[in-house]
Parts: C-alpha cells; structure tokens; sequence
C-alpha cells in the first residue's frame, strides 16, 4: 500500500490542471452535455422518435462505460499522452462521422463510438487520475481545482450549441464540436508534462479490479451509491433542456439556465474541502445527492424563470460535488497505483447503470407526450443513492486506515 507519508509533495502544477480541466470541459461538452439541446432540432429535422434519439444516447453511456475501463488500464500502462491522443482523434472522426449519418441506426453507432472514446479517455476517471499523478502533494486540492475547471463544460457547450444550431444546422454544429475536440485533446496531450507509471496494472487481473468495487460493505455501498447517481445525473444532463422546454420556456432560455447549472457547479466544488472535513466524503455525498433530489424535483416545475434557477443553483451544487466526491472517496478506498483502472471501473458503473435514466425517461415522454416526467426518474435514483451515501464512514481517516490491497 501507498501510504501518505511516502508520497513525494510539490506544489500543484496549475497549467497542467488547467489543460486537463479543457480537456474535461471539452470531453463532457461535445457530446454528453451538447446532445440535449441537440435532441429537438435533430428531432424535428430527421423525423426520428424521441425513444430512438434517447435510446442512442443511452448506448453512447453504456458505451463510455465500457471504453472507461480500457481508458483506465491504457492510462495506468502507457500514461496520459497515449490516452489523451486516442480520445482526441478517435472522438473527433466518430463525431464527423456522425454529422453525416443519413439514418438512426448509423447515428446511434457513430455518436456512441465519439461518447467513447470522448468519455472513455477524457472524463473525470481520466483527467481526475492524470491530476493527482501530476501534483501528487495535495490530490484532494489538484480534484478540486481540476473539477472547478470541469464545471464550465455546461456553461459553455450548453448556450454554444443553441447559439451553433439556431445559426446553422445540428450536422454543421456536430462538426464544430468535433475540431475543438480534436484540437484540445491533442494539445494537451502534447504539454501536460510526461508522469512514471509504475505499471503494476499488468499484474492485477481486470476481474480483480472489478470485484475489488463490491469487496466489503463501505466499497459495496459506494458502488451502488454511484449506480443511482448516475442513473440521476445523466437523466437530469438530457433531460434538462427538453424537461423546461416543455415547461413553457424558449430553446435559448433553456439552454442559458442549464449552462448557470452547469456553473453552478462550482458552489458544490470550491467549498469541498471544508464540506469533506467537517462532514466525512460519506455525509458530503448524502449532501449531493439531497441537492440532486430537490433539483430534480424542481425541473418539473421549471416553466417559471424562478423555479427554473432554482433548479440550476440546486441541482449544480448536487452533480458539482459529486463528481469530485467519486474521486476522493475512491481514493481513500483504493490503491493510487491503479487508481486509473479503479477510477475507469467506477466510471464504468456511473455510465453503464446511468444508461437507465435517459432510455426510461424517453420511453415514457413517448407515451405521456410529457417530458416533465422525467423528474420522477431523477428523485427515485437521487433518493435511492443517499440512502446508500448515508452508510458510508463519516470520517475519511478510518476509510483511509483500512485501505487493503486490490
């Protein structure tokens, strides 16, 4: 076991952070966070079924799921530069390719092979490891400036691409997002300064990995946690957009309100450290997913300007502290060796279960014509994962002391 006082300390390397912030924003913005303001006009234009669009979506997630666990085992073998070139040039061709696709069932291959290789080597199990290997003195300060960073992908994608598709058309903007993707991956992966990896991946078994996220009842109840998470996350992150649209508000008003709750995001990040010291990671994710439960409550009500702010103050602070969270708790519990591959694991989890909320959520906008409904997936998974939160040890020190090999 890594133990803290054989961790080399230096400063954080801010610029290292801040492109592996870009890369985040980027990584969740071209695709995970652009698709619900990209659902209607695509929609609209092509004829396809809300159930189909929302369902392509879903296997994008499943997809991202899968590819996190090759991410994190080519990130614990090779380092970041490997991953980050795979994830910009791999993610930028499926995404032009799919700006051409004359039909659904292309659509939803090509954009689920951009989610993966943008989610599998970009989102945070990535950038959040590659973050603490390159300012490895304070790993919870380099998540947390790392993850401020990441809470701007709403605020820009979000408004950007309605400003992009009212302008243009939704082929011309998928092709927008993929050169910035393109670009943004690879400088990063040509600056952010080279990191040893030990390699001892190779000599842990994937299935260890895998069953380490289940061994015993804090890593068991962290795992399913994170399960219903993301089923909440990601329903809120496609479902936003559409759910105030059907509320009463324009496209654009829509897509301003949910880029403020992506900035939101930052009310849940800047005061962690001190939320995590005084309430244990377990009591901050109880936190979380409180706000992520209440926000989902409000999106249904969100036709009024002011219930709908409410819902991007709300629900930002829940979703911006829970990603940061995932990565701190995951560190008390796991090894630093193979944090990547553990991180890709948990990040396998989040979007594999969190696959379940969109293709749920669309099934039934189809049958009730309603997209407010959406709010009541959102509540029962955001509930579910606090309750599961709530058994976890308040105190991250006795996490940390029984920390065992994988």
């Amino acid at each position: 076991m890594t133990g803290a006082a054989d961790r080399p300390s230096r400063a954080i390397d801010h610029r290292a952070i801040a492109l592996l912030g870009l890369v985040t924003i980027v990584a969740y913005g071209s695709w995970y966070y652009a698709f619900g303001v990209l659902l209607d006009p695509i929609r609209i234009d092509t004829g396809w079924s809300e159930s189909t669009l929302a369902g392509s979506f879903s296997v994008g997630i499943v997809t991202v799921g899968l590819a996190s666990l090759a991410g994190g085992r080519v990130l614990d073998r090779l380092g970041h530069r490997t991953v980050l070139l795979l994830g910009g040039l791999g993610g930028g061709a499926a995404l032009l390719a799919t700006s051409f696709a004359p039909g659904p069932a292309l659509f939803t291959v090509t954009s689920a092979v951009a989610m993966g290789f943008l989610g599998g080597f970009g989102f945070y199990h990535a950038t959040m490891t590659t973050a603490v290997r390159v300012s490895p003195g304070d790993p919870v300060r380099a998540i947390a400036v790392l993850t401020i960073w990441g809470a701007f992908a709403s605020v820009l994608y979000l408004p950007m691409t309605a400003a992009l598709v009212d302008r243009f058309d939704w082929r011309v903007t998928i092709r927008v997002l993929a050169l910035a993707a393109v670009v943004v991956f690879t400088v990063a992966a040509l600056v952010v300064p080279a990191v040893p990896v030990e390699n001892t991946v190779d000599r842990v078994p994937l299935r260890r990995l895998l069953a380490a996220t289940v061994q015993g009842p804090e890593r068991r109840a962290f795992t399913a946690a994170v399960a219903l998470g993301g089923i909440a996350m990601s329903t809120i992150l496609v479902y936003q957009v559409p759910a105030m649209t059907a509320a009463g508000l324009p496209l654009t008003t829509a897509a301003t309100v949910a880029g403020i709750r992506g900035f939101s995001q930052i009310a849940g990040r800047i005061p962690l450290s001190p939320i995590v010291s005084r309430l244990g990671s377990g009591g901050a994710l109880v936190l979380a997913f409180g706000a992520i439960a209440a926000g989902g409550a409000l999106l249904a009500f969100s036709g009024s300007i002011v219930v709908a702010l409410a819902f991007a103050v709300v629900a930002g602070f829940g979703i911006g502290a829970f990603s940061p969270l995932q990565g701190i708790k995951a560190e008390e519990l796991f090894e630093r060796d193979t944090l990547g591959a553990t991180m890709g694991s948990y990040s396998t989890v989040l979007m594999v279960s969190g696959a379940v909320g969109p293709a749920v959520a669309g099934i039934v906008a189809d049958a009730t014509d309603d997209r407010r409904t959406a709010s009541v997936v959102i509540l029962v998974a955001a509930v579910g994962a606090m309750a599961f939160a709530a058994r976890l040890r308040a105190e991250p020190a006795a996490v940390a002391g029984a920390r065992g090999s994988v």
